[in-house]
């Protein structure tokens, strides 16, 4: 029969001991550990106390030892709190190895997310139990608190930039000598000079009025990736999967969506063309997610899924203004606060999965009343997406630019893709021309319009 005792929060005395013991034994571990812990990391109140203690003298300017300390604590009237000064003399004592303080410090702020996380998760299923919170608000509050963890685990610190420049130029001297897999290219030769492929961690920003074309264009860079054996996530929040996979056909098979549409048993070539195109699909590595509000922790739990079980190298989000905030803001905030809290987590999201994502976006409502070329300003609901993001591209139809009617002239085929900013790079306009028939874009400059 189970036990109704309750059980303990997890912790670790040792590990505790071991780390206040290494401060106070070596003046020059204790900054580091300040650095990389919090108050709340430690379990027992006792050492909380001794850990405020080295800070107030870590921003005094003083040195950090066991008769510091204990003087520290005694000042406050804390001494005889903590166990006394017998106990704060014995912690160095409680060191297995002083070198494997970075162990110790690991050791306390694991117990201390097992900490958070039964804490925050006590809080859900109390709150379940009442019955008093909307469902999916209550699933958005569960994923916010996992998440806030999660983000809240890093440990690193300070790391020597002639180590950083090291291992930059052993990642270059593999990629010259083809040891590591290049950059994604996106198969546009113009965009891929200019951004030198796709980098892993990488927040790409796609943006457009509605109408212009973002979605096919994201949709023609994963059906190059994935042509190249990239694994690549889709995440259609406006669009049904089985309308994502028909444009992918679409584009393979070099059969129109009307056309497609329209066969009859007696299209024989048709179906020949359909039947190489399905041969060809089958196999690559295209992963589409249609679920519409999806949250972004949502999207990197998946996201993480799909990276374990089969690989990931490249994310695509459709469209970034669809997404959940997850409960992350309440009722009285407004919208931009929440697509700033969304383009963040995309930023942070790339950065954890280490694979590009691209997020489509829409434009202002004012920068399409004007037919003017789209800038870094117009990235619709906050400001945020533009500081976030690598790189913002804008595609801009040439229609606007000659004032022609689309459909009127070779321009309504015409569509100006516009690199607006690039953190490690150029920036530019590169011209791309637009099969409607295959919604599918293409660089005049290098190639020919894919046959109707």
């Amino acid at each position: 029969m189970a036990s109704n005792a309750p059980r303990e929060l997890p912790r670790n005395l040792e590990a505790e001991q071991a780390v206040l013991g290494s401060a106070l034994f070596n003046s020059q571990y204790a900054p580091r550990i300040v650095a990389r812990l919090k108050r709340d990391d430690f379990f027992f109140t006792a050492h909380q106390v001794i850990f405020d203690a080295i800070i107030a003298l870590q921003i005094e300017g003083k040195p950090v030892d066991v008769l510091t300390v204990a003087s520290e604590l005694e000042r406050i009237d804390q001494l005889r709190a903590v166990g006394g000064r017998v106990y704060v003399t014995e912690l160095p004592d409680k060191v297995p190895v002083y070198s494997n303080y970075e162990h110790y410090i690991l050791l306390v702020r694991k117990h201390a997310m097992m900490r958070r996380l039964i804490l925050s998760l006590n809080e859900i299923v109390g709150l379940a139990f009442k019955g008093e919170v909307d469902v999916n608000a209550l699933i958005d509050l569960t994923a916010k608190r996992i998440y806030d963890i999660r983000e809240n685990r890093d440990d690193s610190s300070f790391e020597k930039l002639g180590d950083i420049l090291s291992r930059k130029i052993n990642e270059l001297q593999a990629r010259a000598e083809g040891k590591v897999e290049k950059r994604i290219r996106t198969n546009f030769p113009g965009l891929d000079s200019m951004l030198e492929g796709l980098r892993p961690g990488a927040f790409y920003v796609l943006a457009s009025r509605p109408g212009v074309g973002k979605t096919s264009f994201a949709l023609n860079i994963a059906h190059n990736a994935v042509r190249k054996k990239h694994t690549t996530a889709v995440f259609s929040l406006e669009m049904s999967k089985e309308e994502v996979g028909t444009r992918v056909l679409v584009a393979e098979s070099k059969i129109s969506a009307t056309a497609l549409e329209r066969i009859t048993p007696q299209h024989e070539s048709l179906w020949t063309k359909i039947a190489d195109a399905l041969s060809e699909l089958f196999p690559v590595p295209l992963y589409i997610d249609d679920r519409s509000g999806a949250t972004v922790v949502e999207l990197q739990a998946k996201c993480k899924q799909l990276q374990l079980e089969v690989g990931l190298d490249l994310v695509i989000v459709d469209y970034l203004q669809l997404m959940s905030g997850g409960g992350r803001v309440s009722r009285n905030d407004n919208r931009q606060q929440e697509i700033a809290d969304i383009s963040r987590m995309l930023k942070l999201m790339a950065r954890e999965l280490n694979v590009p994502v691209i997020a489509l976006s829409q434009l202002s409502r004012d920068s399409t009343k004007t037919k003017r070329r789209p800038q870094l300003s117009d990235l619709r609901e906050s400001g945020a997406i533009e500081q976030d993001a690598d790189v913002v591209m804008f595609l801009y139809p040439l229609s606007d630019q000659t004032e022609q009617a689309q459909g009127e002239s070779d321009a309504a085929n015409t569509v100006d893709l516009i690199v607006a900013k690039n953190r490690h790079g150029q920036v530019g306009t590169i011209p791309l021309g637009w099969n409607a028939s295959l919604t599918q874009f293409y660089e005049p400059s290098y190639l020919e319009a894919p046959p109707e």
